[in-house]
């Protein structure tokens, strides 16, 4: 044995000894010093890909200091017999726009109708609150969704519109960002932006100061905003909201030269989600711009009592020719169509159509829902309620897929399964 490793040894064995005398306190989380903003309110949440919960829900939550993006801080919550979550608690999650937000949500339900008794922790230390009861309002009816939701103009400072539906006027309503690249501790993605408006706003500019990134994947998210007290005010920031419709649109920032006005879909969870577009009013024969994430093709499909499709146009995003598929009375017709030509589909249209082809070496990033932007007409005025699936890279070493094309979206039977790349790097 070396010197130096018996002095080693040495020194190890009396910092043992040293440490072994003393008593090691247990650690003890911050104390929890501030809870405002209880609030307690209906949320109606489309598809998303953000990490938060979907459908019809009850969110209740509060203000809590001390909180944070990587927070320790946690949350249960219980309604007479109900306890949420069943068992313990979850972590607190807040954003880089609220570092103090800390909120879980359950299935709406009429019978919890009264207010949530809360408990946070942060390690041995607790505190308790209480939230306020659901209004009649919420537990009547649900917000409803914007609809028509668009991106236009270049650059970081990208132009979102909507439409709020008929037989609705919120009270306000709230524009926000996620960037997809980062999750906070409850595995929602991160707020980087954040405003409310009044209830007659339907365009807003994101300004520099939100600090888009290029060829970035972000998700719009835009919130009808019905209040407890009826004014503008939603709290500080949720305590006087009555209920609401939270609705996400996944966009990237605009290269030059795009088309001027795309329609943002409604991005579900999962492996191979269908991508869901809601666009109210389409004319017949006006082009309208629609895209998802970039794949080796696509599977197009109508919604209920929507006009067929009329045309296609397809982006130069590759020299090479596309292949086009759709059902012609009882015969799949496959077709070989060109970048930047407008096809249009035999007398009344096709109810759903594929796109293959689509070249990998093209190395568009799958995560920029701006990247394969395709135009599309219809036979007659109407909605568009479509969707649009991927065919995703994974499928390239399958035989024979052109065999499979059409018949997973037009005809009951075959179903294309994909096998979907990572979109975001946690």
């Amino acid at each position: 044995m070396t010197a130096f490793r018996r002095r080693v040894l040495v020194l190890m064995a009396v910092l043992g000894g040293v440490l072994g005398g003393l008593d090691i306190l247990p650690v003890h989380g911050a104390p929890i010093t501030s809870i405002t903003d209880l609030n307690n309110f209906r949320d109606t949440r489309s598809l998303n890909d953000i990490g938060a919960q979907q459908g019809d829900v009850l969110q209740f939550g509060a203000e809590v200091f001390p909180n944070g993006f990587t927070s320790t801080t946690r949350i249960s919550a219980v309604q007479g017999g109900v306890h949420v979550p069943p068992t313990g608690s979850v972590q607190c999650g807040g954003f880089t726009v609220n570092p103090n937000f800390c909120a879980n949500s359950v299935t709406f339900n009429s019978a919890l109708n009264a207010p949530w008794n809360l408990t946070f922790t942060n390690g041995s230390d607790q505190a308790t609150a209480q939230t306020p009861a659901p209004t009649t309002a919420a537990l009547t009816a649900p917000a409803p969704f914007p609809v028509s939701v668009t991106i236009s103009g270049s650059g970081s400072s990208p132009t979102l519109s909507w439409t709020v539906p008929a037989g609705f006027t919120p009270n306000a309503v709230r524009v926000q960002v996620f960037d997809k690249t980062a999750t906070n501790a409850q595995g929602v993605d991160n707020i980087v932006f954040s405003n409310t408006f009044a209830a007659n706003v339907t365009t807003f500019t994101v300004p520099p100061s939100a600090n888009l990134l290029a060829n970035h994947p972000y998700v719009l998210n835009v919130q009808l905003i019905e209040t407890r007290d009826g004014t503008a005010s939603t709290g500080n920031p949720n305590a006087n909201i009555s209920r609401r419709s939270f609705s996400t649109f996944d966009f990237t920032p605009l290269a030059p030269g795009t088309p001027p006005q795309i329609l943002l879909p409604t991005v579900g969870p999962g492996v191979g989600a269908a991508y869901q577009f809601n666009a109210v009013g389409v004319k017949a024969g006006q082009t309208i711009f629609v895209d998802p994430f970039v794949a080796i093709g696509y599977k197009y499909a109508l919604g209920a009592g929507n006009p067929n499709f009329a045309s296609v146009l397809l982006p130069a995003v590759q020299n090479t020719n596309f292949t086009l598929a759709f059902v012609s009375g009882q015969s799949l017709v496959q077709q070989q169509l060109g970048p930047n030509l407008q096809f249009f589909f035999p007398a009344g249209g096709v109810s759903a159509f594929d796109v293959m082809g689509i070249d990998p070496s093209a190395n568009l990033d799958p995560g920029n829902v701006t990247a394969f932007i395709t135009g599309l007409t219809f036979v007659g005025d109407g909605d568009f309620t479509g969707t649009m699936a991927p065919i995703i890279e994974d499928l390239a070493a399958t035989p024979e897929p052109s065999t499979l094309l059409l018949w997973g979206t037009s005809m009951a039977g075959l179903r294309l399964v994909a096998r979907r790349r990572p979109r975001r790097q946690r």
